[in-house]
């Protein structure tokens, strides 16, 4: 019994929370759906606690507290955005954001041959094959398994690096009067295949966690779009969402429905979405060990550590006497936790996001794209993470570099305009 009263006392502070949110706010925005995701989460963690089936460790109050402390941490640029909203974005005076976008392009359209001929064995298969996105996913597995020390693909893998910057360059492109439908068109087809590719491979968690990542980018930039704009997106994104929708239900039972007859598909659904706080409150402050980074920032440290292990494989085999490990879900707190411990993970959190906090400070009604683009990673983390682990880890480092590189890119061209500025330019507003 003391575990649902935890349970449900962590639940009704996100529910607070979100009722403290929508009375400063009054508008659905990224920081809406980040909060109502987690308590959906809340929700599905007591029915998962109900289910005799999974067993779990008493729970304890202060780690529910800790965890919560630091998702709001994690969450106060989200709510300071937009608790002061800029009303104008200052377009960058620069046309090189055009190539990360035909790289998008160039990429998506590359990975339509394999989609295709992957379609009637994935896609048409998961309707006609009750085994096949099970079969799907192990064979996803035998190929990852030992992954991280050479490119089997690089289209793929330059694919995924710029997937999420994507995500937030075609919703930047809709904000503009000047538009080119032509080239906007072409961004959303390579985002949306960027989102059913995994459906082949039997991969649900890349699809949902794609599809956090649009959600998040759409109302960042809503306010900033014309009515009609927003009518259009609203629309393909619910068609795009059905699309999408079945073939998961499908992996979902696939993969879950007769793995125990004494319970069904939806244990495991309750349990796969509702895990992630459990888990935290039972191991994570007290691991009996820390990872030292080797998930949460794998590439970084092995430039300087040969001995790093390349995927989870071999950091499972390292860290054994951990008392968890990626295996389960633990948020992405517990990821930064797991990697540094609980003392400086906090030091890492504060310090992350008061540098974002101190960055994103809009003038005069203005944000320029830098700063909303520091907005938007900080995001990502919130609602990719919330329910999983931190996404952006081991070889999804890359997708750091790359929001690294635009960010720098954004913000030193502006700094080198004010200096030198140009004798002729023509706002694109």
């Amino acid at each position: 019994m003391t575990d649902y009263i935890l349970a449900s006392l962590y639940l009704a502070a996100w529910i607070l929370t979100l009722l403290w949110y929508q009375h400063r706010n009054r508008q659905i925005d990224a920081g809406t759906a980040i909060i109502a995701s987690y308590i959906g989460y809340g929700i599905f963690s007591l029915l998962t606690l109900a289910d005799d089936f999974f067993i779990y460790d008493e729970l304890r109050l202060f780690p529910y507290i800790y965890l919560y402390v630091m998702l709001m941490i994690a969450l106060t640029p989200t709510i300071y955005h937009h608790l002061s909203p800029p009303e104008r974005i200052e377009p960058p005076r620069t046309r090189v954001l055009i190539v990360p976008c035909f790289i998008i392009i160039l990429c998506g359209l590359l990975q339509l041959p394999g989609l295709v001929s992957n379609f009637s064995e994935g896609i048409v298969g998961l309707f006609l094959n009750a085994d096949a996105g099970q079969e799907a996913y192990s064979e996803h597995i035998e190929e990852v398994r030992d992954a991280g020390s050479t490119i089997n693909n690089l289209t793929a893998v330059l694919f995924n690096m710029v997937f999420d910057c994507g995500v937030f360059l075609t919703f930047y492109l809709l904000t503009l009067k000047k538009k080119n439908p032509l080239f906007i068109t072409a961004m959303i087809i390579a985002v949306f295949i960027g989102m059913v590719i995994p459906v082949t491979k039997g991969q649900r968690g890349i699809v949902i966690t794609c599809a956090l990542t649009v959600v998040v980018g759409y109302l960042l930039f809503r306010r900033y779009m014309a009515p009609r704009i927003n009518k259009v997106v609203q629309t393909v994104s619910a068609v795009a969402a059905i699309i999408i929708a079945l073939p998961i239900g499908a992996i979902t039972v696939s993969r879950f429905g007769e793995r125990d007859g004494n319970i069904g598909v939806g244990g495991f659904i309750n349990w796969y979405i509702g895990q992630g706080s459990i888990y935290f409150n039972n191991s994570v402050l007290n691991a009996g060990g820390i990872r030292y980074g080797d998930r949460t920032f794998n590439l970084f440290k092995r430039l300087i550590d040969p001995d790093t292990p390349k995927n989870y494989n071999e950091r499972r085999a390292k860290y054994t006497k951990l008392e968890i490990d990626d295996y389960y879900f633990t948020t992405f707190v517990g990821d930064f936790v797991l990697d540094f411990g609980p003392v400086a993970a906090v030091v890492i959190f504060i310090v992350f996001n008061l540098y974002i906090l101190t960055v994103i400070r809009p003038r005069d009604g203005t944000i320029k794209l830098h700063q909303l683009l520091a907005v938007y990673f900080t995001m990502c983390i919130c609602m990719q993470g919330g329910m999983t682990l931190f996404m952006y880890s081991d070889g999804l480092n890359l997708k750091m570099v790359v929001f690294i590189l635009l960010y720098v890119y954004l913000r030193y061209h502006d700094v080198l305009l004010q200096k030198f500025p140009l004798k002729k330019y023509e706002e694109n507003r």
